[in-house]
């Protein structure tokens, strides 16, 4: 099982690479133009409540009030498209990782058959290997410690493996190196 993380096609998916690699970049010159535009809209708010004139001889006031207003327009339009794009991203990781844990879930499955557990192994397998002791276990069956720790004895002996740690690191060696299942040892 190999997790590869899904891709935009052809340029698209290029580009997107490409701002992705400096949206940080962007989000950071983004806010600082909104924070100079913001600056400068308060401080024409401020001169106009105290009938303060902004005059500058070379610089049109209305003219400086249209540039703010176009760069936090152009400002938030980034800002939007990055957002747009890590909630996409974020929907992408999400599919991928509901995926993996689906096909985790299936690999576990078939190895349970072919040890042929029962049911009740089966469980105990899936919480021992989630990382529950045998007292959480056991309380959550509602049985005695002892009953857990024979029944997971009879998981690994029919695993072929020496405990819980095999158990684990049987299933959790295939996500972690995208390579098939290690050999049972016997």
């Amino acid at each position: 099982m190999t997790l590869v993380m899904p891709q935009e096609g052809g340029r698209t998916a290029s580009f997107a690479g490409q701002f992705r690699r400096w949206r940080f970049h962007v989000l950071g010159a983004s806010f600082v133009v909104l924070l100079i535009c913001q600056s400068f809209m308060v401080l024409d708010v401020l001169a106009d409540i105290f009938y303060i004139d902004l005059y500058i001889p070379w610089f049109d006031h209305s003219l400086m009030e249209l540039i703010a207003v176009i760069a936090m327009t152009v400002s938030l339009f980034v800002l939007g498209w990055i957002l747009v794009d890590h909630i996409r991203q974020n929907r992408r990781y999400k599919e991928t990782v509901r995926t993996a844990s689906g096909q985790l879930l299936k690999t576990i499955s078939r190895k349970f058959d072919e040890w042929k557990l029962s049911e009740s192994e089966r469980e105990i397998a899936l919480l021992l290997i989630k990382g529950l002791s045998v007292n959480e276990i056991a309380q959550i069956r509602n049985t005695r410690p002892g009953t857990i720790k024979s029944q997971s004895n009879a998981i690994y002996r029919k695993a072929g493996l020496r405990g819980r740690s095999e158990l684990v690191a049987y299933f959790v060696e295939d996500l972690l190196a995208g390579e098939k299942l290690l050999p049972r040892h016997g």
